[in-house]
């Protein structure tokens, strides 16, 4: 994985801090003026004769890059402006931005299509002939830069970054440490090749994820099915392998996905770290926390990657919903319920099987505790979980299992999991102090597909009220639902589901070709999620006895 330089940030923003902490997470400093690569500024108030001194200095030896407000401070005849060679003209209002590669911005804007921030830009009245275009807007039917840089100057303009919320962002953060990694000669590395190791069943989504993906390139695959591609060439389909010891060896490969039963994941993610691979396990990782905490010592021992593809991973309501509880629209949550089922007779593959997937509650349980986990920020207490078996009897996983939670703080919550019930319910309800939130999209795969619910009576009137959301596409605010105490309701957009495929593989490539850490996807998270299940476990087989996670 490439090095990252260090910068020295400029500010007086008050929401700097987060893009700071991301830069330093990142490797990118802050560190000295002295000892920086690379001089980072972002201002919203002229500059004094030290921090111009500062500057000028700067440009002499190290890059100095201008982001956010800091065009909007400077005087027009400030010689950092001309320097830029991009003369500012109009300011416009903030509305929602679409962002575009220039010609020379590929690997800067590589695998962050979905950011779409919310900001006010400067429409350029003269790009000088030499600056480079590394990032586009659309205006007026013309293409405008809004991140530059001028290799003969030493100077580069970022006119986004103004507001709290867009510095906060991780998807801006991301650009920036790319814009400065352009700005010194860095590059990404070749793409890594990727084995990935499964069923024909579950190997599928992540055979189409890492397609997707730039700087991942599927090379191998083994997932047991007769069928034989074509001989493997770029762009063309993988190598197909018999046998997956030969998978987790191949020199080719830097990364193995297991995407196998669950009670295999040891087993295969074991081997592939020992044949010093990046090692990606589709959730749940493990059976326990002792073998979480086993893969974790391996990979370290190795200097290797682990890391966990969510079970949520491509739920875009969820997303949106873990996205409007942390802005505060339902104030402290305090009781959550999860739901997911339907009538529905199971197919007898390994999944229904006790013995290989832990259960009902581990296999198909797993995407719900991850978004209860995601959504309070408080540990896990004690867990109680109950099981009915009645009337599936070809399979032994449960026909009906719930699950309760409590936290540290006093929040609760319910998860149901079921191939029985039949009455429609929501996929997700937050209740808080300051509202309730309900994701009411229909259910996931391998559930029965009941349709949305709607709340009638006085919750039906318009949106409004201070968290009242912007309009969106047809449809794209229906699945998320606000309540607040007073009666009145505001839809959310949740964006479309392509736009949230990938998300993780996008965050592993910029690991791997870019040095972007991989933040949300390791032990880290994917611990407490095998901690709760097999807590849960040992609660059922004692009938339902309260059990704290290991």
């Amino acid at each position: 994985m490439p090095g990252v330089p260090r910068i020295h940030l400029v500010s007086n923003l008050p929401g700097v801090n987060a893009l700071g902490d991301h830069l330093r997470a990142a490797g990118l400093g802050p560190t000295s003026a002295r000892s920086a690569d690379a001089l980072l500024v972002l201002i919203d108030r002229p500059l004094d004769h030290v921090e111009q001194e500062l500057l000028d200095r700067a440009r002499q030896t190290v890059p100095v890059l201008l982001a956010g407000p800091t065009v909007r401070a400077l005087p027009a005849d400030s010689p950092l402006v001309e320097a830029s060679g991009l003369i500012p003209g109009r300011f416009l209002a903030p509305h929602e931005v679409r962002l575009l590669p220039g010609p020379q911005g590929g690997e800067i804007m590589a695998r962050n299509g979905r950011f779409r921030p919310r900001e006010s830009w400067v429409v350029p009245e003269k790009v000088a002939d030499d600056v480079e275009r590394l990032i586009l807007i659309r205006h007026e039917m013309a293409e405008q830069p809004v991140c530059t840089w001028r290799p003969s100057t030493g100077l580069g303009m970022f006119t986004l970054g103004s507001g709290a919320e867009v510095l906060a962002d991780p998807a801006y953060q991301r650009l920036v440490g790319r814009w400065l990694r352009h700005c010194l000669g860095v590059r990404d590395t070749a793409p890594v090749g990727v084995g990935l190791l499964g069923t024909p069943d579950t190997a599928a989504a992540h055979h189409a994820a890492v397609e997707a993906t730039e700087g991942l390139t599927l090379t191998a695959l083994c997932d047991g099915s007769a069928a034989r591609g074509p001989a493997h060439a770029p762009g063309r389909q993988p190598r197909r392998v018999e046998d997956p010891d030969d998978l987790v060896n191949d020199p080719e490969l830097g990364v193995v996905i297991v995407a196998t039963p669950t009670h295999t994941h040891l087993e295969w993610a074991g081997r592939a770290l020992e044949a010093g691979k990046h090692v990606v396990v589709q959730a749940p990782m493990c059976l326990s926390p002792a073998d979480v905490d086993q893969l974790a010592e391996l990979a370290a021992a190795r200097s290797r990657v682990l890391a966990v593809c969510a079970a949520s991973e491509r739920d875009a309501g969820l997303r949106a919903m873990r996205d409007a509880v942390r802005r505060g629209v339902v104030g402290e949550p305090m009781r959550l319920e999860a739901y997911r089922g339907g009538p529905r007779r199971p197919l007898g593959t390994w999944h229904d099987d006790e013995r290989i997937s832990g259960g009902q509650l581990f296999d198909r349980g797993v995407a719900a505790v991850e978004a209860v986990l995601g959504l309070v920020d408080e540990p896990v207490e004690w867990v109680s979980a109950s099981t009915l078996k009645r009337v599936w009897h070809h399979v032994s996983n449960a026909d009906h299992s719930r699950l309760l939670l409590r936290f540290a703080g006093g929040a609760e919550a319910q998860i149901t999991i079921s191939d029985l019930a039949a009455a429609p319910r929501p996929w997700l309800e937050v209740l808080g102090s300051g509202g309730c939130l309900v994701l009411d999209a229909p259910t996931g795969p391998g559930d029965s597909a009941v349709g949305p619910i709607r709340p009638g009576g006085r919750h039906a009137g318009p949106s409004s009220g201070p968290f009242a959301a912007e309009s969106g596409p047809p449809g794209a605010g229906d699945a998320l639902l606000l309540l607040t105490h007073d009666g009145v309701d505001t839809r959310y957009p949740v964006p479309p589901a392509a736009e949230a495929a990938g998300g993780f593989y996008h965050d592993l490539a910029d690991l791997l070709v870019s040095g972007w850490p991989l933040a949300g996807h390791g032990v880290e998270s994917a611990r407490p999620v095998v901690a709760v299940l097999e807590a849960a476990a040992r609660s059922a087989a004692a009938g339902g006895e309260q059990a704290a996670p290991r």
